[in-house]
C-alpha cells in the first residue's frame, strides 16, 4: 500500500507517518525522515499545487490532506478578512488539492482521497465558528465529490477526529472549555491503518472521538 500525505508537517500527518510504511510527503515546512519522498512547495496556492504536476510521477492507493489550522473566531465580532483566511486554510486548499490529484490521476484503480477533518463540524461551541464552518463545508463537499468520482473508481471519505492531545487540541479545548476527554492517537492510528486498506469505504464521514 502506498500513500501520499499532502500537509505532511503536521505533527498528526508525521505520527501517522512514523508507523507506517511506503508514505510520500508535500510539505511546505522541512520535515523528519519517516517519508520515503518529500516533494516541497513554497505553500499551497492554486498555481504552486499544480506545478507539481510535473514532479509527482506515481500512482498511490489513498491520498490524506491533513492541510487545515484552527484559530479561534466568533460570529459575533465577524471579521471577513478573517474568516476567507480560515476559510482557505480548512476548506479551499483542501479542495484544490483534490482537484489537483483527480485531474493528474494521483491515484491507482479504487484508489481513495481523504480529507482530515474535525468533529467541530457538528458541533456549536462558542469560539469555533470559522473552523466548523470550515470543516462542514468540507466533509459535505466530499460527499459531492464521491458523487462525482464513483464511475471513475475513486473514493472519497473524511476522517473526523475529536480532540487529540497535541498542540492544536490542547488549543482548542481551552479556548471552547470543552468538556470532551482527550482521544487516544494510537488507538486512532490502529483504526485507520484498518480503514486505508479497505476498499469498500466511499462517501463516509467516519468519526474518532
Amino acid at each position: 500500500m502506498k500513500n501520499l500525505y499532502f500537509g505532511a508537517s503536521s505533527d498528526l500527518a508525521k505520527k501517522f507517518a512514523k508507523s507506517m510504511e511506503n508514505v510520500d510527503a508535500v510539505s511546505s515546512k522541512k520535515i523528519n525522515k519517516h517519508y520515503s519522498k518529500v516533494f516541497k512547495i513554497n505553500n499551497y496556492n492554486h498555481k504552486n499545487i499544480f506545478s507539481l504536476k510535473k514532479i509527482i510521477t506515481e500512482q498511490y492507493d489513498n491520498v490524506l490532506i491533513f492541510n487545515g489550522s484552527f484559530s479561534s473566531s466568533f460570529l459575533s465580532t465577524f471579521s471577513r478578512k478573517k474568516f476567507l483566511d480560515d476559510f482557505n486554510i480548512n476548506y479551499l486548499t483542501p479542495m484544490e488539492i483534490s482537484s489537483f490529484v483527480i485531474q493528474k490521476n494521483l491515484l491507482k484503480k479504487n484508489g481513495a482521497i481523504y480529507f482530515i477533518s474535525s468533529i467541530a463540524a457538528s458541533e456549536d461551541k462558542i469560539g469555533n465558528a470559522n473552523y466548523s464552518i470550515s470543516k462542514n463545508a468540507l466533509n459535505f463537499s466530499s460527499q459531492i465529490l464521491s458523487n462525482e468520482q464513483k464511475k471513475r473508481n475513486i473514493r472519497v471519505n473524511c476522517i473526523s477526529f475529536g480532540l487529540i492531545k497535541n498542540q492544536m487540541g490542547i488549543k482548542v479545548k481551552k479556548i471552547t472549555n470543552s468538556n470532551k476527554k482527550f482521544i487516544s492517537l494510537n488507538n486512532s492510528i490502529k483504526k485507520i491503518k484498518v480503514i486505508l486498506n479497505n476498499k469498500k469505504i466511499n462517501k463516509k464521514i467516519i468519526k474518532f472521538y
